[in-house]
């Protein structure tokens, strides 16, 4: 399976350093972890939705390409997880907790959730100290620039 993100220049090892600075959704500040969409497409809207305006955006942005091996089995949230508003702002204790606990265990390699972004579509999360990490193989790295036409602000 191929995963994607976008990511800064000095930040695409599969390292999970980034959750080291910052909760997210599915994880506590301090741990590590990577976030991983099914598609390309997906993982650009997930990096826009994460800066406060447009300007934010780095110019030295990659999109990473990832290979999972097909042997390793990917890991799908629970339904009871996503309680009411678990797709909400502030984030769930039920979505935190459960991601959370997912990376500390060190059971499985990824985690299935759905995106917030596109229902029917996933992220895929990685857990960097799990032993399978090393079968996972970026397969190319490319300059990402998000074509200025969607970040246009419709009033200008």
């Amino acid at each position: 399976m191929f995963v994607y993100r976008i990511t800064n220049k000095e930040h695409f090892a599969l390292d999970g350093m980034g959750g080291l600075y910052g909760p997210g959704r599915w994880h506590e500040k301090g741990n590590l972890v990577i976030y991983t969409s099914e598609h390309a497409s997906l993982a650009a809207w997930e990096k826009i939705v994460h800066v406060a305006s447009f300007e934010n955006l780095p110019d030295n942005l990659l999109l990473v390409k990832i290979e999972i091996p097909d042997r390793i089995e990917i890991q799908i949230v629970p339904q009871k997880v996503l309680v009411k508003g678990w797709n909400s702002f502030p984030f769930t204790n039920e979505t935190v907790n459960y991601g959370t606990s997912f990376l500390r265990k060190k059971e499985h390699l990824a985690l299935k959730i759905p995106s917030v972004i596109i229902p029917d579509e996933y992220n895929i999360i990685l857990n960097p100290l799990q032993t399978d990490i090393q079968f996972c193989k970026i397969i190319s790295t490319t300059r990402f620039i998000f074509d200025l036409r969607v970040l246009k602000d419709p009033s200008s």
